[in-house]
């Protein structure tokens, strides 16, 4: 029953994480347009360490900080920030539909990871897989060549994957420390930030302070919780949820119309997760 419980924390937690994801597409592309890619990283990792800054300095006098996790937490937030530098340099050059199906192919990447590397794979996770690539080709429906910015984005999913399984790996260190030092990582790129320019306008720090809370915290701290009782092969499955919150919001916003392809390719994802749910629960049986 408590292994059951947990499951059931781990999935909603995750769904929360996709949820949050889906909401930053617009942010992200509306964010790269008025700002370079390396200031974009920086000033979102910025705030997001800064408003966790306090809880930080609270725990250091008080002689009760893991620096064990913040280790952690700077090793898996160089994959992060480099995933961040790479998606928004690529999405100036790129539609988002094409930009949201080759950030979903990182799903791939953890897959092949499981198969190959940790040898913890079944055949359901496989069809779970296909059914959820089939999906977001179908809901993306991608238009436009790769080109560079399409290039840019695929290197960013080999950071997106490797985060998920770096995750898996240490997702049960402390998680204020772990938070902090993924974020605090993005001061690398602090330097070709105020070589590209740091002078924002309100908009642009509008749509950061948005990202950094919601998307980068929020998110963050809902994916770590989730990947403690999640395999990050389900996880991967879980985070194709993203594209499909995404249409969502667009069609309340009014920004895009409901249609078959919105519909088949989001149930496509839905019975992929359903499959994956299965396989999860098999493995742990």
């Amino acid at each position: 029953m408590r292994i059951s419980k947990l499951k059931i924390l781990g999935f909603f937690s995750l769904v929360m994480t996709t949820f949050l994801w889906g909401t930053s597409f617009a942010f992200i592309k509306l964010s790269v347009g008025l700002i370079s890619p390396f200031t974009y990283t920086f000033t979102r990792t910025l705030i997001a360490s800064l408003v966790l800054l306090p809880l930080i300095l609270f725990k250091l006098l008080n002689r009760k900080l893991y620096y064990k996790s913040l280790r952690n937490g700077f090793i898996v937030g160089l994959t992060y920030s480099t995933g961040l530098v790479l998606q928004g340099a690529g999405t100036v050059y790129i539609e988002p539909s094409m930009s949201a199906f080759i950030t979903g192919l990182a799903t791939i990447h953890v897959h092949l990871y499981s198969a190959f590397i940790k040898k913890k794979y079944s055949w359901l996770d496989l069809v779970a897989l296909v059914s959820a690539i089939t999906g977001l080709y179908v809901l993306t429906s991608p238009t436009g060549g790769l080109g560079i910015g399409g290039l840019l984005v695929f290197a960013g999913t080999i950071m997106w994957a490797l985060q998920i399984i770096l995750i898996s790996k240490y997702g049960f260190s402390s998680m204020l420390e772990f938070l902090f030092g993924m974020f605090i990582a993005g001061s690398l790129y602090g330097p070709p930030a105020f070589l590209t320019g740091l002078d924002l306008t309100i908009e642009a720090w509008l749509y950061i302070i948005y990202l950094a809370i919601a998307c980068s915290i929020g998110a963050t701290f809902f994916q770590v919780l989730g990947q403690r009782y999640i395999s990050e092969t389900t996880a991967a499955i879980v985070f194709l949820l993203e594209p499909v919150f995404a249409t969502i919001f667009s069609v309340l916003m009014g920004l895009e119309y409901i249609t078959i392809y919105k519909i088949v390719g989001g149930g496509l994802i839905t019975l992929s997760l359903f499959i994956s749910t299965i396989a999860e629960l098999k493995l742990h049986s």
